[in-house]
Formats: C-alpha cells, sequence, structure tokens
C-alpha cells in the first residue's frame, strides 16, 4: 500500500503540523501478532466482528497503550495491525479535537472507548445531531456509507481503538462551501480528518 506524502496544515487549521506517515506504515511486530491472534477469523469482518474486536482490545491495555500519544496540536493515530481484509487503529484525542462528519466509504466500522471520553455524533435533518458519549468500554458499529463524527470531551489524551473491514482505503469528508452547499470530499484512508464548516452553521453538530 502506498502512502501520500505529508500535507501542509490547511489554511482554517495553521498552527496543524504535518503528520509523520512513519507513525500509521508500520505497526510494531510485537503488538500487530498479538492484534492478529484475536481475529475470528481470515475472512472480511462483519460490524458486529469488528465492535468486538475493538472491544476486546480495550480489554487489554498492554496492546494499546504502547501507542497512546499525547498531542495538543493535533489527533495522533497509530497502525495497530493490517492485512488484506482489516486494518486496526489507536486514535488519542485532546481537547478540542474533532473528525468532522465523514463516512469510511466502502468499509465498516467497529470502535470503541479505551480512556477518557469522546463523543459520537449523526446528522439530524432538518438540523441537530444525535450525541452517543462513549466511556472505556463502551463500543459503536457502522456498516459501509456510516456517517458520523468523533470528538474528544475529556481524558489526556482520550484514547479510542477502531477497526476497518475491508481496509479503510478512502473516506468522504463533509463540507459547507461558500455557497452553503454540502459536499463529499473523498480523503485519502490515512489522511487526517479535520473539517467544522457544518459545526459553524449548526453548533448543535460541534
Amino acid at each position: 500500500m502506498s502512502f501520500p506524502a505529508a500535507t501542509p496544515p490547511s489554511p482554517d487549521a495553521p498552527d496543524l503540523t504535518p503528520q509523520q506517515w512513519h507513525e500509521v506504515a508500520a505497526p510494531p511486530a510485537e503488538l500487530a501478532a498479538r492484534c492478529r491472534a484475536l481475529l475470528p477469523h481470515d475472512h472480511v469482518l462483519d460490524v458486529v466482528e469488528l465492535e468486538r474486536l475493538a472491544l476486546a482490545i480495550v480489554a487489554d491495555e498492554s496492546l494499546w497503550q504502547p501507542l497512546v500519544t499525547e498531542d495538543a496540536h493535533r489527533r495522533r493515530y497509530r497502525l495497530l495491525y493490517e492485512d488484506d481484509r482489516i486494518d486496526v487503529w489507536v486514535l488519542s484525542w485532546m481537547d478540542g479535537q474533532g473528525t468532522g462528519f465523514h463516512d469510511h466509504d466502502q468499509s465498516g466500522v467497529g470502535l470503541a472507548c479505551a480512556q477518557g471520553e469522546v463523543v459520537e455524533r449523526q446528522m439530524l435533518l432538518p438540523n441537530g445531531a444525535t450525541s452517543v458519549h462513549m466511556t472505556p468500554g463502551v463500543g459503536r458499529q457502522g456498516p459501509p456509507g456510516y456517517i458520523h463524527s468523533v470528538a474528544h470531551v475529556d481524558g489526556e489524551p482520550a484514547v479510542t481503538i477502531h477497526a476497518y473491514s475491508p481496509p479503510l482505503v478512502r473516506v468522504g469528508q463533509y463540507r459547507v462551501d461558500d455557497d452553503g452547499i454540502l459536499r463529499r470530499s473523498i480523503e485519502h484512508g490515512r489522511q487526517e480528518l479535520l473539517d467544522n464548516t457544518i459545526a459553524a452553521i449548526d453548533p448543535d453538530r460541534a
């Protein structure tokens, strides 16, 4: 799998530093082997299996704690395991950090909170959003095309485990353009998501 070069920060987030791609391209061998042992079979996992996997990883702090990264400037994500059917990530969240609304294209997702607290939201029409506060041991799941956002609530850092199957190759980032039209931008699956244009229009979706 190839990876894009680190890109400069966007104009609306001038204090962010580029993500170091080597941090997300090579999981530690010993941790990856232990994660591999938790997989239920050798095929693409469904969303129930993905959530169970994320929760199983949460239950073993020694599996995810070495990949926790405290960074006040940007959300950090470290690869725990990948093969041709799944990738598994450890995400570290600090105050003010969030994804904006996005989907995972053709990948299903299972996620679980390991430390601190995050909030997952899904857009409601015509306005507002659902809110699910995730604390340690709380898991969520979503099929391909599942639209949500995740943001930090508490913990320095908060930590979540995310498992995608098939592997996360592309994501759709939802943004509002200058004319107020909602757009879906295709991003690389390992590009950091960052968008506040929807929340700026509707604070209930922040």
